[in-house]
């Protein structure tokens, strides 16, 4: 006995994607429909919501019980009615079966939406925990097993005008400067002006002499370092540094997980789960702590009473996080990325500041923000990273380099989202396209 048309698509519902172009101010709204004959020649109806945020998506008879319905990124413009309602062309071959149920509208976006106005995207907000999200009694723990690695007793005792008596000193936390501090410095340097002419020469020793030491204790010294600080906890975009002596819960690890670029940092690893949790970092004689792999309570020191709260951020946003910094940085949008192997990614930051929705499995069907990137596996990062003498490259590339567990996290959250994608919107060209969820602080 046949299985009634009506009640094919029961559990296979209608798949939704929308992404803002706000270049060309425009909306691109996907529809795909399950694929099989059953739905040959059936067109979806879309109607826009009276605010002009959403629209609904639902076929005609006789699988009228299909619907889905989605939050646009933008308010479009009343115009893009029309658009809606004119006949819905496939996208993509027309012989690919892949793409033959799978239809695409653009719509204008309405000109006095928010959405359009300017913003930039390489700011500080896209850095998840900042030194301005902590507090004294900020804390840190395991992300897999809970353990502390903060020690819980305060680190400092600063003594108070009674011989007798002690102040307690709390934790403190401090922004790191960008990645090209130490160059900017060695520039400065480099290029500083020389002492005025006609000076006399002890004045200017003298003079000199003076820059030196106010260069080492402001910390821009042609020397300067950062080092750990005891009672202090030193943040950069993707970890926490601090004194070996503030640390507990921790044991250095034996298994080398970590390219040869780090060459000299052990790993980490919790006492209670042995996750790799961070690295030892010489060079600054402190600990590195990974914030993809730990958990902080944030709450402010005026909830004294309050229920501890603890949170952590999906790793691909944190590496979203170093790849912006990066872009930030060095002006490049094509990436290396590799956990000291000889296969990694090729990486394309293609749009670093992607607002979208969609409907699929669990995801909102609100907007979301993310980065589109243009991704290829390769088999050898050296030939990348480092070309033959003499041939010509038409890549230039920076490289980032990522523990192996972070790595394999980055690398399934990108196939991952390239299978989210309309099948028509998952290729360009040779690179599979991908989703990298970026955070940004809410106002």
């Amino acid at each position: 006995m046949s299985t009634p048309l009506s009640c094919q698509l029961t559990d296979v519902p209608l798949y939704l994607h929308a992404e803002l172009l706000p270049n060309i101010r425009q909306i691109t709204l996907y529809v795909s429909l399950p694929p099989g004959p059953t739905l040959d020649g059936v067109r979806p109806e879309i109607q826009l919501s009276e605010s002009r945020k959403a629209v609904t998506v639902s076929l005609p008879e006789p699988f009228q019980h299909v619907t889905e319905t989605i939050k646009l990124p933008a308010r479009v413009g009343d115009a893009s009615r029309r658009a809606l309602t004119a006949p819905a062309k496939p996208t993509g071959p027309s012989c690919s079966s892949d793409f033959n149920h799978d239809y695409s509208f653009r719509m204008q976006i309405d000109p006095n939406e928010e959405a359009l106005v300017p913003r930039d995207e390489l700011i500080d907000e896209y850095v998840p925990w900042t030194a301005a999200d902590m507090s004294s009694r900020t804390r840190i723990q395991c992300r897999r097993c809970s353990t502390a690695f903060l020690k819980s007793s305060d680190p400092l005792k600063v003594p108070s005008s009674d011989e007798n008596q002690s102040t307690t000193a709390e934790w403190i936390w401090k922004d790191l400067p960008s990645g090209n501090w130490a160059e900017m410095m060695d520039f400065w340097h480099c290029h500083k002006p020389d002492p005025h002419e006609g000076q006399p020469k002890d004045e200017a020793n003298a003079a000199h002499q003076i820059e030196g030491q106010t260069a080492q204790i402001k910390g821009y010294g042609a020397a300067s370092q950062v080092v750990a600080i005891p009672g202090t906890v030193l943040i950069d975009v993707a970890t926490f540094l601090v004194a070996e002596s503030d640390c507990t819960g921790l044991k250095k690890g034996h298994e080398e997980q970590f390219a040869p670029t780090t060459s000299g940092q052990g790993n980490l690893e919790c006492d209670q789960c042995h996750t790799v949790i961070g690295m030892e970092d010489p060079s600054a004689n402190g600990w590195r702590l990974l914030k993809a792999n730990v958990s902080v309570n944030t709450y402010p020191n005026d909830h004294e009473n309050g229920d501890l709260q603890w949170h952590n951020h999906p790793i691909e946003v944190i590496v979203a996080a170093q790849l912006l910094e990066m872009i930030e940085r060095e002006s490049a949008r094509r990436f290396v990325v590799h956990c000291g192997q000889e296969n990694g990614l090729l990486l394309w930051v293609f749009n670093p500041d992607l607002r979208y929705s969609n409907t699929s499995s669990g995801h909102s069907v609100m907007a979301q923000e993310a980065m589109k990137v243009f991704f290829q596996e390769t088999v050898d990062v050296e030939r990348l990273l480092h070309p033959e003498m003499g041939k010509v490259t038409p890549l230039s590339v920076e490289e980032l380099e990522l523990p192996s567990v972070i790595f394999k996290a980055v690398s399934d959250a990108l196939k991952s989202s390239n299978q989210m994608l309309p099948p028509s919107a998952r290729r360009f060209n040779e690179w599979q396209v991908g989703l990298l969820s970026r955070f940004r602080r809410s106002t």
